[in-house]
């Protein structure tokens, strides 16, 4: 019996790992989507790659898609070291950067906004980054070599 208990053991972590990966990705995919513009960029770290680290812009937010139609900032809310951060790859953290530290392109206003799954009562997951309501994927193969 004892035999059999030992590789149970060893493949209890693995499988309580796997669903909790299972069910954040669930959550990520049934929640509603909501989007938040954003302010604040680093692209750079030197040990945690290349992300986007940024505030939610509160002052430009559209509070009308949250119940009620209060925005829960506190919800949202990161101090200290639990700053959100938005991960790209390093081959565009250079334009991206640029991009948004202009705020233009092509003399236009560049706006930047995160699309959350969020519902009441559950921690928000970031999904995707847009440029100008684009996912920002699209918006630099659009414009490439500009």
């Amino acid at each position: 019996m004892k035999r059999y208990l030992y590789p149970l053991f060893l493949a209890l972590p693995f499988f309580l790992l796997l669903s909790w990966a299972i069910g954040l990705h669930y959550q990520k995919m049934t929640m509603p989507e909501i989007e938040l513009p954003i302010k604040g960029y680093d692209p750079r770290d030197l040990l945690a790659g290349h992300y986007i680290q940024y505030e939610i812009d509160w002052n430009n937010a559209n509070c009308m898609q949250f119940e009620n139609e209060v925005c829960p900032k506190e919800v949202f809310s990161h101090t200290g070291y639990n700053v959100p951060r938005f991960y790209i790859p390093e081959k565009d953290a250079k334009r991206l950067d640029t991009l948004f530290r202009r705020g233009m392109y092509k003399n236009k206003k560049v706006t930047f906004s995160i699309i959350y799954a969020y519902t009441p009562g559950v921690q928000p997951i970031a999904k995707r980054l847009l440029i100008n309501g684009k996912d920002w994927q699209e918006f630099i193969n659009n414009n490439k070599g500009e």
